[in-house]
């Protein structure tokens, strides 16, 4: 859950946290620079009763929500400031318009997803899957359709991918030890067999990495480390998941990547030998053609 949605459920907060909340709200990026006593005059409240509705939220202290906060809404105002990712085209649109609007979409749906990738946590899920002897994706619909390309990708370089359904991956989290690691998919990140895997898999020591909606979640909070999708998407009310697809296949191309840098020339070289084996293919397409 975003935190500008837990400020606006107000439910249970008593009158001074409903006026920290609303000025909170109100104030947005310009709460960059203000101390935790200007809020607290701003709202009439205390610095104390400011920095306990943040542990309320979560959070250490003001501070610690501040920058969080901070962080959050400069995501959600930047890109998609003329697309709708729910919304993409409409229904007078012609079959050019619609091509030419889900190229926008897709333009920024990648950008987004590049301005949420923290490098700690990228270089962190390239070595836990350089590290694991066999990697397991679970996730549930056409997310499994995307996983097929990463494996076989991963495949060429020598490393195992297991997609596991998501009816089936606890049982594999009960059985797996810390030589696997485990990539988690779901985009509302409270998906119920994959968080019980992910608290299983936690408890055993057993790497893994989510794949998840930026904000915070129980998913994202369990795993070992994180990756978001592009969060522009309503769960139900959209004409398609061209985003959330799109956000994930992009993710999954960087983390096959990642681990083709490690050993660039050991990879580049297995790949191109065991392709040439395997697959004969030609055309008189100049562009396609391979050189003798």
């Amino acid at each position: 859950m975003l935190i500008q949605d837990r400020l606006k459920d107000k439910d249970g907060f008593s009158e001074a946290e409903k006026s920290i909340a609303a000025y909170f709200l109100s104030r947005q990026l310009s709460l960059e620079g203000e101390s935790v006593r200007h809020v607290a005059s701003s709202t009439f409240t205390s610095p104390a009763t400011v920095m306990r509705f943040c542990q309320r939220l979560g959070f250490e202290g003001y501070a610690d929500f501040r920058e969080a906060y901070l962080k959050e809404n400069s995501y959600l105002s930047s890109h998609f400031q003329d697309i709708n990712a729910n919304r993409p085209f409409l229904e007078k649109d012609s079959p050019m318009a619609v091509a030419g609007k889900l190229s926008a979409l897709y333009s920024e749906t990648v950008q987004d997803t590049l301005a949420l990738l923290s490098s700690k946590e990228l270089e962190a899920a390239v070595k836990l899957l350089d590290k694991a002897q066999n990697i397991y994706i679970a996730s549930g619909g056409v997310y499994s359709d995307l996983a097929s390309a990463f494996r076989e990708n991963m495949s060429k370089i020598g490393k195992t991918v297991i997609i596991s359904p998501s009816n089936g991956v606890y049982y594999e989290a009960c059985y797996r030890n810390a030589d696997s690691c485990f990539i988690l998919i779901s985009y509302s990140g409270e998906t119920p067999r994959i968080v019980s895997a992910a608290k299983r898999l936690s408890r055993k020591n057993v790497p893994t990495i989510s794949i998840t909606s930026f904000g915070s979640n129980t998913l994202a909070s369990v795993c070992s480390c994180c990756l978001h999708i592009s969060t522009r998407q309503k769960l139900i009310s959209n004409l398609g998941n061209f985003s959330i697809n799109l956000s994930v296949l992009y993710l999954l191309d960087v983390l096959y990547a990642g681990c083709f840098r490690l050993h660039y020339r050991e990879n580049e070289a297995m790949k191109l030998r065991f392709t040439r084996e395997t697959e004969h293919r030609v055309s008189d397409n100049p562009i396609l053609r391979e050189e003798p």
